[in-house]
């Protein structure tokens, strides 16, 4: 009787809400309506209630919930509010949708861990601990389904954050260790829990890092935060059956690039015979397996003379330094001179992988017309009876369709036919919500480029 009389009582508020026209609007001061008066409530979670035009949003999930989408938020009756914890999700009449980690200091206040089939709220909710560890097992899982590790690749992306149910949390498997990259409070409460089923599960070593981009209202310092076991400056690696070197305390990223690996074979079996030009090259990832599939020639150019000295290494490690020069400079100035003859030696393949250039939203068109003038001259400095362009973006605020279209525009520009052959996003270790478009920052399209009929 209790059951059924509040789900009437949630059935009357939802009719009294509705015929009202009450509701928090986008810009109003506070939520116009009421808490739900039987809402649970968690002596070490906050409660959160959502307003009613996000909930669709939310159980399409979508696992962002922004400061504009709550309603009302309660703290643990008992404990200390703190950033990070977990809290209870529910709908505007009450109904529990499911649960996440909350940041009071963040625009992105809750970032959802879970939803639930069932309408009436746990009496306690799941550690994070708990989480951290059915997710890591669930992400081995996927990955062994997907063939990785392999005898020729034992390094791969074992957790992508909010793709594998862990917002914030990103682990890479590098050879017999792993890098633990964290960017919210609440994956900093997840860290010592990972790094635990980890080191039980096979890792020697285990390097925890916060990314010097993650934003200041999660209250997380840049750099290393943890080493577990001995963690060497330098480690070797397969992908692919080639040999890389990682740099797992201090590299970029977690100190490998994962998210191309699938495209570097995609373009290898573009390479065969041709002059490749690899341009924003860092550790050679796209000449290295170029080279190894048979190009004429390949050219490694990147500003960082410490990416083209990792490069050399790199190519010396597999036997490939007869194949692969590797250049420090500028690749616009590069691709300018090859496109005006004053560089004679003319790629047929060229592949750009730039740093992101929109690093937020106010900068887009500034960034925009980046692309543009690097993908046109990219364009110019192909043969005109040909050539081969891969280009790639990770400028998560740019999407498919502005990426897409930025090509055009670079055609144009360069007075170029662009066809499009095939357009990738980050490898399949990368997996993504499919409400969730931000996550999939990485876009890469390979084209081929010829005069205008």
């Amino acid at each position: 009787m209790a059951e059924n009389d509040q789900r009437q009582s949630r059935k009357s508020r939802r009719k009294d809400w509705r015929h009202n026209g009450k509701g928090p609007k986008r810009g109003s001061k506070g939520p116009a309506l009421p808490a739900p008066e039987d809402l649970r409530r968690y002596t070490n979670a906050w409660s959160v209630v959502l307003t009613p035009n996000t909930i669709n949003l939310a159980t399409a999930g979508h696992p962002w919930l922004f400061g504009g989408a709550i309603a009302h938020s309660f703290p643990p009756t008992v404990r200390q509010p703190q950033a990070g914890q977990v809290c209870a999700v529910f709908g505007p009449e009450g109904e529990y949708l499911g649960h996440g980690y909350h940041n009071a200091e963040s625009q992105i206040r809750v970032r959802m861990l879970g939803l639930s089939v069932a309408e009436e709220a746990p009496k306690s909710l799941p550690e994070l601990s708990e989480r951290v560890i059915a997710g890591l097992k669930r992400a081995t899982e996927l990955r062994t389904a997907m063939g990785v590790p392999s005898r020729d690749t034992d390094t791969y992306r074992l957790v992508n954050s909010e793709g594998d149910g862990l917002p914030g949390l990103v682990v890479d498997r590098i050879a017999d260790g792993a890098v633990v990259l964290i960017s919210t409070a609440g994956a900093a409460r997840m860290s010592d829990a990972a790094v635990g089923w980890l080191t039980e599960n096979g890792c020697t070593w285990v390097v925890v890092r916060t990314a010097g981009d993650t934003h200041p209202s999660e209250g997380l310092e840049a750099g290393v935060q943890r080493l577990e076991g001995t963690v060497p400056d330098e480690v070797w690696h397969l992908h692919h059956g080639i040999r890389m070197r990682a740099e797992p305390k201090y590299g970029q990223k977690s100190g490998v690039y994962t998210d191309q690996f699938g495209t570097h074979l995609a373009v290898a079996r573009l390479a065969k015979g041709r002059r490749v030009l690899d341009c924003y090259s860092h550790g050679g990832g796209f000449g290295l397996h170029a080279a190894r599939s048979g190009a004429k020639h390949v050219r490694c150019v990147d500003a960082s003379q410490k990416a083209v000295d990792l490069c050399t290494a790199n190519a010396e490690a597999n036997g490939l330094s007869g194949n692969i020069e590797a250049w420090c400079g500028d690749a616009v100035h590069m691709l300018r001179d090859i496109a005006e003859g004053i560089e004679g030696d003319q790629p047929d393949l060229i592949i750009l992988d730039p740093p992101k250039f929109a690093t937020r939203s106010d900068v887009v068109e500034d960034a925009l017309r980046k692309y543009v003038h690097l993908n046109a001259t990219a364009m110019s400095a192909l043969p005109p009876e040909g050539g081969f362009l891969v280009s790639c973006s990770c400028s998560g605020r740019i999407d498919l369709q502005t990426f897409l279209r930025m090509l055009a525009h670079s055609g144009r520009k360069a007075g170029r036919q662009v066809q499009v052959l095939e357009v990738r996003g980050a490898s399949a270790d990368h997996p993504s919500l499919p409400a969730h478009a931000e996550s999939r920052y990485l876009k890469v399209a390979i084209c081929r480029v010829t005069n205008r009929i």
